[in-house]
């Protein structure tokens, strides 16, 4: 069949501009899909939310607080002290004393007067657990350890030792996890987390931070057949039980009480999972898929009341433009739970940092942007650039913020606005360590060194 080429070059011409338009189209698409603002929500639980009253945790009161394992007392970025020094002068809080460290993202724990974290040996291959005098300085003892890693975004452990009484427990990047007598540095005892339990290293290195409640270790290896996620008798090492399937997140657990029941709660790889202290059984979950499968923010609990019905709420994040969900953790009876989504929303994308809250309003970082998100509506009160990724945490009602590239920065918790109280550049190097705030000083850390800084007035 003889077609004319003035027909068949129009209807390449119109192929073209199809294909051309379709490709505009899509491209539109994408870019409203991953900078557009995508909201959702159940209006029931939104006007319930409205309702309620929100509570404060309950910070452990002591004249000399302490800060002895991630995010704080409570695990929840907030600091218990609150009549700080915040009109900082130009120069910074004064420096009460430096120490020399190797690569990692351990922040400083910080307990009967001393301060442990852990790094790496400059040649890549062995791990170091090191203990100072919180006060001076003095190296009172450390523990090193064959652990050979290296990644692409920096290398050594990223987990935050956890202290309780005589013991300090840590774990590395390749899954190492130790109990220490936190006096000597001498070992009481040892695992492998990912040869016993069957579990490949994450992208990024093993990264959570051991969390101890009641008598029992709790910790996520991410092995298959139920070995995801491990209790052990924190004094002898045993077994306690084990539980789940899913591979690990980049998150710590936490645990906290609903209706009665003792939960841990852990961000894993693909979802945010509530399992019964007692013996491992897994009460409910909640799908939350993100890229690389990066949860790293650590789930925040909210406590409210409506008359006098008590309400747990979790506050989670994730970056790679994931974002954040509110959830409600409802008893169903019988001993079940569901975890219900009050609202989702694809801003607060936390990517390696978590968020604070101070009242009715959430604190932290939306990708390279410091924000304010209003609790109760999802909405973003503000934001300020000038940190590119960072962390913070909360003291009374100040944010003390360190940014990726070394800015430290304190301003006022407040959804008027970012108030800056003071600023200035502590460090030349990357650091994704957030502050320690231990008994009127602060602790930081870059891939180099550890710095004390005096906040007393």
């Amino acid at each position: 069949m003889f077609t004319h080429p003035r027909r068949q070059g129009a209807a390449q011409v119109y192929l073209l501009l199809s294909i051309a338009f379709f490709a505009v189209f899509l491209a539109l698409a994408i870019y409203e899909y991953l900078n557009g603002t995508r909201f959702s929500s159940n209006q029931d639980l939104v006007a319930e939310l409205q309702q309620a009253t929100l509570l404060e945790e309950a910070n452990p009161a002591s004249n000399k607080p302490d800060w002895p394992q991630w995010r704080g007392p409570t695990r929840d970025g907030v600091s218990p002290e609150k009549d700080l020094v915040s009109d900082w002068p130009s120069s910074g809080p004064k420096v009460r004393w430096k120490a020399d460290c190797g690569e990692g993202y351990s922040s400083v724990s910080v307990a009967n007067g001393r301060a442990i974290t852990l790094f790496q040996t400059d040649d890549s291959q062995r791990e170091v657990v090191i203990c100072w005098d919180a006060d001076t300085g003095k190296k009172l003892w450390e523990h090193d350890y064959s652990a050979p890693y290296v990644s692409d975004q920096g290398s050594g452990p990223r987990s935050t030792p956890t202290i309780e009484g005589d013991r300090v427990y840590t774990v590395g990047a390749t899954g190492i996890l130790h109990c220490l007598d936190a006096k000597t540095g001498k070992p009481v005892w040892r695992k492998d987390l990912l040869a016993e339990f069957g579990a490949k290293n994450l992208q990024w290195g093993v990264s959570f931070s051991p969390l101890t409640d009641g008598d029992l270790l709790i910790t996520n290896p991410g092995g298959p057949d139920g070995n995801s996620i491990v209790a052990f008798n924190k004094v002898t090492g045993d077994v306690v039980w084990k539980s789940f399937n899913e591979g690990a997140g980049y998150s710590s657990p936490i645990a906290l009480t609903i209706n009665g029941t003792r939960q841990v709660v852990v961000f894993t790889a693909k979802s945010l999972v509530g399992i019964t202290e007692a013996d491992g059984r897994l009460l409910w979950r909640y799908p939350w898929e993100t890229s690389y499968d990066v949860n790293a923010a650590t789930p925040l609990p909210i406590r409210a009341k409506v008359g006098d019905a008590e309400i747990t709420y979790l506050f989670i994040s994730s970056g790679y433009n994931k974002g954040c969900a509110l959830l409600k953790i409802a008893s169903t009876g019988g001993g079940e739970f569901a975890a219900q989504k009050v609202f989702e929303s694809n801003l607060m994308r936390n990517h390696f940092s978590s968020s604070v809250r101070y009242q009715d309003h959430l604190y932290g970082f939306d990708q390279e942007l410091l924000v304010c998100m209003d609790l109760r509506s999802g909405n973003i009160k503000w934001n300020q650039s000038g940190f590119h990724k960072g962390s913070l945490i909360l003291s009374g009602d100040h944010l003390i913020i360190v940014g990726e590239t070394g800015k430290l920065a304190v301003a006022e918790a407040s959804p008027s606005g970012y108030h800056e109280k003071g600023s200035y550049r502590i460090f030349r190097r990357k650091s994704w360590t957030p502050p320690s705030l231990a008994n009127g000083k602060l602790y930081l850390r870059d891939q180099q060194q550890v710095l004390c800084l005096d906040l007393k007035k």
